[in-house]
């Protein structure tokens, strides 16, 4: 396994300990930070956010 790939694994495990879903957005700059669920949607609270007083960031779906 590479280590980019082990680097991916680790970031994802770490975000599942934290009690996030944790999936990266496929464009990079994001990740889930819901807890984990079983639809599709997925959001990050705290990067993309258009404003300081936004509540969520951005959303995309799997």
């Amino acid at each position: 396994m590479s280590a980019e790939k082990r680097k991916a694994r680790a970031l994802r495990s770490a975000a599942r300990a934290a009690g996030y879903c944790g999936l990266v957005h496929p464009d990079g700059g994001a990740s889930c930070t819901r807890p984990p669920h079983t639809d599709r949607q997925h959001v990050d609270y705290y990067n993309g956010r258009p404003s300081f007083a936004s509540a969520s960031g951005t959303q995309w779906t799997e």
